[in-house]
């Protein structure tokens, strides 16, 4: 995926970076949140949320104390911690500073996720010491004309100019997809080549899928001020052949995916800032159980790369975010880029403010309305109304403390939706409790998530189901790689248990059991297939994850899962009774 505009001295940060350890003449560590260090998840820089982060140096400037005195000062200067919102811009501009920073000759950084909660990076910034001051001159392809400075065109300490060529490739085969029935779950996609008669993936589809997002980030500093101007535009090209879980036709097609402008200021120590961007952008509200980059895009059906789900940006968005010392208030607009046949017209509009206690322990509200939505709300009766009106509050809470509770994570959000036009009573959340035994090898870690959207029960006036809005994600949301595709989030609930492994810094395992059950029979709104149910036992899949850095630039992820039916998909599918499994290899990379 792209990131936007690098600035300090030869910084390669990107989604798919390996968090190196470098040898260090110092080294000064941030706090962590919980969560093994993992090889990093192909996902977007922007809205991830900063876990941990750590500064060190390699090199010397011949003076020991002079060293440890500019790592002091870079910390400050960074001034992200765990809980903040590692967008681009604000990182981008942060790097610039220290770059600026006499004895620093470079500065590289390292992104990695972390594999038990991919909403949550690491980072690592190593700073470069050299007993002379960086050069003054501009550096990149363009001022210098040297070929091995890609993807840098133009650096100097206020300005950036990178290309990007990022992209993956991926081969899928998927066993009895759809439960064997795929005439009865995909009858009137259109997503499906023919939506009269379903897709016709038969006992197996195999299929591969390949992406390439190529074009230009930039970021300046105006003057010597705290102000800086960032943007991006890139287009995306996927191409996939064979027999996916919708269709069989070759499949190809040329996007727009980036395109925002924005403008960031900041103190020297970031602990006040104001950051204002419009256009096409990614979004994530907290880890995606309301509002997801990768649920708010379709990557289906004409739109080809169903699996390796590359669009991730909004048609619109405008995203204003400030940070007052402990406080951050984020309000957010948003157009999400739908599948135009199944357009439904929605726009979003919200706000979020969060109080950091501590770098472990945070709470955060949010406020999020429906201004306009064609998106039809069902019940046995007949349509209830649209999503135009509805309003979302939520509130949410996360915690560690390695010195109360070594290894202990907590993270929870409970949601509650009320309409304007009738009456409406829908609510969800989720609560997670973790523990990661850093002390053993491997750094095994071992976490339990329930997570519930209430359905509607068709014995009384209110209208109970609740909306999940654009909820997503591959390993937080998705919730079974292969079985969710056949069930709504609503009226739902599910047991989540997590064991994580990480046998090498590059190598990072991950095993998922998840177990469905649906709160209510009535089940409109979901998939037609599954409208009325028989029993509210949906069904449970396991699911393997591993993921393995080759070098920063490339890394592999592979996918093995087994989806079992529950009663209510086989009775409402008779003959049923095959599970639905899935292997998956991708290959990703990024410049």
């Amino acid at each position: 995926m792209s990131a936007r505009g690098r600035l300090g001295l030869r910084v390669a940060l990107c989604a798919a970076a390996l968090a190196v350890a470098l040898p260090a003449a110092a080294q000064e560590a941030g706090a962590g949140l919980g969560g093994p260090d993992g090889v990093p998840l192909l996902s977007a820089v922007e809205t991830r949320i900063v876990d941990s982060v750590r500064l060190r140096t390699s090199g010397s400037t011949g003076d020991a104390a002079r060293d440890a005195a500019i790592l002091v000062e870079a910390r400050r200067r960074l001034g992200l911690r765990p809980g903040d919102r590692l967008t681009q811009s604000a990182l981008d501009t942060a790097l610039l500073r220290l770059g600026g920073l006499a004895g620093i000759a470079s500065v590289e950084t390292g992104l990695s996720a972390v594999a038990t909660e991919p909403s949550r990076a690491q980072l690592e910034v190593t700073l470069a010491l050299a007993r002379a001051d960086a050069p003054e001159g501009p550096t990149g392809m363009l001022a210098s004309g040297d070929r091995a400075a890609f993807p840098i065109l133009w650096q100097d300490r206020n300005s950036l100019l990178r290309f990007h060529l990022n992209g993956g490739l991926g081969i899928y085969s998927d066993g009895n997809a759809w439960f064997g029935h795929p005439e009865v779950f995909t009858l009137g996609n259109p997503l499906v080549e023919d939506p009269a008669t379903g897709a016709q993936t038969g006992s197996r589809a195999t299929w591969g899928e390949a992406y390439v997002e190529f074009g230009l980030s930039g970021v300046t500093r105006l003057g010597d001020s705290n102000f800086a101007l960032y943007g991006a535009a890139t287009a995306i090209a996927p191409l996939a052949v064979g027999q996916d879980i919708f269709r069989g036709d070759r499949r190809s097609s040329i996007d727009l995916e980036k395109a925002y402008a924005g403008l960031l200021w900041g103190t020297e120590d970031k602990r006040r800032s104001v950051n204002l961007s419009f256009g096409r952008q990614n979004f994530t509200l907290n880890d995606g159980f309301l509002i997801s980059q990768f649920g708010s895009q379709w990557n289906a059906g004409p739109r080809p790369a169903v699996y390796l789900a590359p669009r991730t940006t909004h048609d619109f968005s405008a995203i204003g975010t400030i940070k007052y010392d402990e406080w951050t208030a984020t309000a957010f607009y948003l157009d999400p880029n739908e599948y135009e046949p199944l357009e439904s017209d929605t726009v979003l509009a919200g706000a979020n403010l969060r109080y950091s206690f501590t770098d472990r322990f945070w709470v955060d509200a949010s406020v999020i309305r429906a201004l306009d939505s064609k998106t039809r709300y069902l019940a046995p009766g007949g349509i209830v109304g649209t999503r135009e009106g509805l309003t979302t509050l939520a509130a949410h809470l996360r915690w560690a403390d390695p010195e109360i509770a070594p290894g202990v994570w907590i993270e929870g959000e409970v949601a509650r939706q009320r309409h304007d036009d009738f009456d409406m009573d829908a609510r969800g959340g989720y609560a997670t409790l973790g523990y990661i035994a850093r002390d053993l090898p491997w750094n095994p870690s071992l976490s339990y998530r329930y997570s519930t959207r209430s359905g509607d029960d068709p014995n009384t006036a209110t209208y109970e189901r609740f909306d999940p809005l654009y909820a997503g994600g591959l390993s937080e949301w998705l919730e079974g790689v292969s079985i969710s595709k056949a069930l709504n989030p609503a009226n739902r609930s599910t047991h989540r248990i997590r064991l994580n492994l990480e046998p090498d810094p590059r190598l990072n395992l991950t095993f998922d059991w998840h177990v469905h059950r649906a709160l209510d029979l009535n089940n409109l709104g979901g998939n037609p297939a599954l409208g009325a149910l028989s029993s509210h036992g949906l069904g449970q899949e396991f699911s393997f994850t591993a993921r393995y850095a080759l070098s920063r630039n490339v890394f592999l992820l592979g996918i093995a899962s087994i989806g079992l039916p529950g009663r209510a998909i086989r009775d409402a599918t008779p003959g049923s009774d095959e599970p639905w499994t899935t292997l998956q290899s991708h290959l990703f990379w990024t410049f």
